[in-house]
């Protein structure tokens, strides 16, 4: 790496952000991965780096497309490459899409194969459609998420673009908060979810309505290693189970849901439960939009401003889920959370239906 530092310094980089020290080690291990950027700094070299770096590895350059969506977004990504180009150390070439009117005007630099492709999301789809740019091709596909991307038609771009790569491409999700990111992440083959923070040490990790205890978890993690250096012998039935059922490529996650949800139920264990006049309420959300019980928790707690003692049991299934509420908050709670918004997508709360 010390041609790569020769290079930053001679480009006028004296110091990785912060920013950049959590996110670079994930992009250069080549896993997709979505990244927040609320506050940060450096955060389009960060983007660029890892691909201009790749010369120096003695690796053929990568074939990038990086969507936006606008046009002041695209010279914004073209001004930082020519900052770390000025000194022509850098040898990956760029075109940027979208600054004319005529797509037929972007064919020259197209034809000229460069490395990095920027553009909007509108611009790149009418390049695929008149087969002027080959996806298949793509190792590396950044998306550049505006905060207002709902209102742009955004997602739906990049859907439509994602559906075109190879499953090889690395894809990388910048967006200004982790709320926000609405389906996008499910484009995402093995994500690895990172959060700015300008902490110099991150407690809490959030993302969406989730919090973690960081601390409180890593303690939980070396309790549980303690217990099974006690008592090994007790698991070699389970340990064989999981290793006949469970994939090598995927046990880290397994073994993560697995303590996910064991802290999710201990809480849930410990809360007390509201007595009186139930009602079981219908909420369209269930595991496959990753929600958990906590999640449902703090979305009532928050809508109807109340207590989770005030909240009884949740039952979270893959579609759909339950709660139970006392009389007058259900009808408050379908009155308030009845097509509201929710992740990005609106969602219903009404009253289960009575089984016959």
């Amino acid at each position: 790496m010390d041609k790569v530092i020769s290079a930053l310094k001679l480009s006028g980089f004296q110091a990785l952000t912060s920013f950049q020290k959590q996110v670079l080690p994930a992009i250069f291990s080549g896993r997709d991965l979505i990244a927040e950027t609320k506050q940060a700094e450096g955060i389009v070299i960060t983007f660029l780096l890892p691909l201009l770096t790749r010369q120096f590895q003695n690796k053929n350059s990568p074939s990038v497309l990086i969507l936006t969506d606008s046009l002041s977004s695209v010279r914004r990504w073209e001004n930082n490459y020519l900052l770390l180009k000025r000194n022509n150390i850098f040898k990956n070439t760029i075109t940027i899409l979208g600054s004319n009117n005529n797509p037929g005007n972007d064919l020259p630099d197209i034809h000229k194969k460069p490395s990095i492709i920027v553009g909007i999301t509108s611009r790149i789809i009418d390049h695929i459609r008149r087969n002027n740019i080959n996806l298949k091709n793509i190792d590396v596909l950044i998306i550049d998420v505006p905060e207002t991307q709902g209102q742009t038609g955004f997602e739906q771009n990049v859907f439509y673009i994602a559906s075109k790569l190879n499953r090889k491409t690395q894809i990388q999700i910048f967006i200004n908060s982790i709320t926000q990111i609405g389906e996008l992440d499910t484009i995402l083959y093995h994500p690895k979810t990172l959060l700015y923070t300008d902490r110099e040490k991150m407690g809490i990790i959030t993302k969406g309505d989730l919090t973690v205890d960081k601390e409180k978890l890593e303690l939980r993690i070396k309790s549980i290693i303690q217990e099974i250096k006690e008592n090994p012998d007790d698991l070699l039935e389970y340990r064989k189970i999981f290793k006949k059922n469970v994939p090598i490529f995927l046990r880290s996650y397994f073994a993560s849901k697995l303590l996910m949800d064991s802290e999710g139920s201990s809480t849930g264990s410990m809360r007390k439960f509201p007595t009186g006049n139930m009602q079981t309420l219908f909420v369209s959300i269930g595991r496959r939009r990753k929600v958990h019980p906590r999640d449902l928790l703090k979305l009532f707690q928050k809508s109807l401003d109340i207590k989770s003692t005030e909240i009884g049991p949740i039952k979270v299934l893959d579609n759909y889920s339950f709660i139970e509420l006392n009389e007058k908050l259900s009808k408050k709670a379908v009155k308030l959370m009845n097509g509201m918004e929710y992740r990005g997508r609106k969602i219903s709360v009404d009253f289960a239906k009575k089984r016959t």
